[in-house]
């Protein structure tokens, strides 16, 4: 059985990759698309889907005429839809239309009436009023140049603190900023957590700490055994960096970190708690199942889109996981390599409504992907889920089906919307289908309580006779006793 599911997932794979290619129609279409689709099933087998985003074109900065990217470690897409990139070895931002067109560079700002210059930029966050916030990583700062200016009016340096050593070297590299301006900076060589700067640029606090993972066998080691001289070449126990923070329309921050196991992919409330979801056949942490040369995913940028999903991008493979706001995986996309729709180095990902937006710093170039039908009915599907219309869902998840009835979610999808209309042994049956173990018992115990309902006449009449009856039999076995002990008093007598 288990070959045939094989073979039948082969036959799938083929198919997909035809039609994939049929679907595609993007920048270089000379290419067909140089990867497949795929999802996890609930035995943690890779299960072959349709693409569900295709390469639409390429920008670079040879293409743009103001000379090729050089090393670009960020990007940021604002809410009048400007993309804007953080330009690392060529010591500027560019800013670019929602079209990709060239805006402006900017390499140089005003600061307290003098020229300044950028050095290194390795993160650039875009308020929705126009401040633009540049992690200058080579001067170690942050600089704010006000509503889509050329002046600077914030300067943020090494915090002043008791958590910082004295000769602390401030090298911030990535930055959000919410809606309450709180500034928040992920730095080179912090493990306490996200640096959280008031509007002022003053410093309160870190936010959202990882936590230090170890070998237990290590430790055990170190604390009792190890000499000084060995403790002193043993890895030192410390919580991994934070490499990417995103908000989301709330202002709860999702956060990737360096992390290859555990939990990669955070959502932090306000109080820096990780309130994530992770409610699918397996947590959000990119492949499940991978090649022990390679190692599992590293994720090193996650975007955040409508209805809580959310893509993250990882480094190892160049493969793009998109997850619902639940945690389950929604569709896999993308592929290590140099060919279009292809990564070397991805180094950040961004959303421009329903397209998807990422940055090789190796390739030095921009990809934006966009939806296929699968896609966009998968997205369809989530986005009337999320709002609470399940019967509109479950008609997108037969579509889906359609497409592709290996999709385990559509199944899911539709068991959901059947326990909504109270037909619980459907709801079942799709449970089941989709290998959703929380979907199948809440559904299941709803129909045992049916059945009971249903039957509650009968089954007590049942209960009823069959105690007359034990009463009656134990009546006339006690009866017969009796006699048969009368009958031989009788003949003793």
């Amino acid at each position: 059985m288990r070959t045939t599911r094989n073979w039948i997932r082969a036959i799938v794979a083929s198919t997909a990759l035809t039609a994939a290619c049929l679907m595609f129609s993007g920048y270089a279409k000379a290419e067909a698309v140089p990867y497949i689709g795929y999802t996890y099933d609930g035995w943690g087998d890779r299960v072959w889907s349709p693409a569900a985003y295709v390469p639409d074109r390429v920008v670079d900065g040879e293409t743009l005429g103001i000379g090729g990217f050089n090393n670009p470690e960020d990007l940021f897409v604002s809410l009048n839809k400007h993309v804007y990139i953080a330009d690392t070895e060529n010591n500027r931002v560019v800013e670019l239309n929602e079209k990709y067109e060239f805006v402006r560079q900017i390499g140089q700002f005003i600061h307290q009436g003098k020229t300044d210059s950028l050095l290194k930029p390795r993160g650039i966050y875009a308020t929705p009023e126009g401040d633009l916030y540049i992690a200058d990583t080579g001067n170690h700062r942050v600089v704010r140049l006000k509503q889509g200016g050329n002046e600077a009016d914030l300067i943020i340096l090494a915090p002043k603190s008791e958590y910082f050593a004295g000769d602390y070297v401030f090298d911030p590299k990535k930055i959000a900023v919410d809606s309450a301006g709180r500034i928040l900076v992920i730095a080179d060589r912090v493990f306490d957590g996200i640096m959280e700067f008031d509007e002022k640029g003053i410093f309160q606090n870190f936010f959202g700490a990882n936590r230090a993972t170890y070998n237990a066998a290590d430790y055990f080691w170190k604390r009792y055994f190890a000499t000084k001289a060995q403790k002193e070449r043993m890895v030192q126990f410390v919580p991994t960096e934070y490499t990417n923070l995103a908000l989301d329309e709330i202002d709860f921050v999702f956060t990737t970190n360096a992390e290859r196991n555990g939990t990669p992919i955070k959502r932090l409330n306000p109080s820096g708690t990780d309130v994530l979801l992770r409610q699918g056949l397996f947590n959000p942490i990119g492949d499940v199942k991978y090649d022990s040369r390679s190692g599992p995913s590293t994720l090193v940028d996650i975007s955040v889109g409508p209805d809580g999903t959310y893509s993250a991008i990882d480094v190892i493979r160049g493969r793009i996981f998109t997850y619902d706001s639940e945690g389950k995986l929604l569709y896999v996309f993308g592929h290590d390599g140099d060919r279009v729709g292809n990564f070397k180095t991805p180094s950040a990902i961004e959303r421009m409504g329903d397209s998807i937006v990422v940055l090789d710093k190796e390739l030095a170039r921009i990809t934006t992907f966009k939806a296929t039908k699968f896609g966009r009915l998968v997205n369809d599907a989530v986005h009337n889920h999320y709002i609470g219309k399940e019967k509109q869902a479950a008609e997108l998840w037969r579509e889906v089906l359609s497409l592709d009835e290996n999709y385990e979610l559509a199944y899911s999808g539709i068991s959901k919307a059947d326990f909504r209309a109270g037909d619980n042994e459907k709801a079942v049956k799709e449970a089941k289908y989709a290998l959703d173990r929380n979907a199948y018992s809440k559904a299941y115990k709803h129909l045992r309580t049916d059945v009971l309902k249903r039957h509650f006449n009968t089954i007590l009449t049942t209960i009823l006779a069959l105690v007359a009856a034990w009463i009656a039999w134990t009546r006339v076995r006690t009866f017969k006793r009796r006699k048969r002990g009368a009958s031989h008093v009788d003949r003793t007598l």
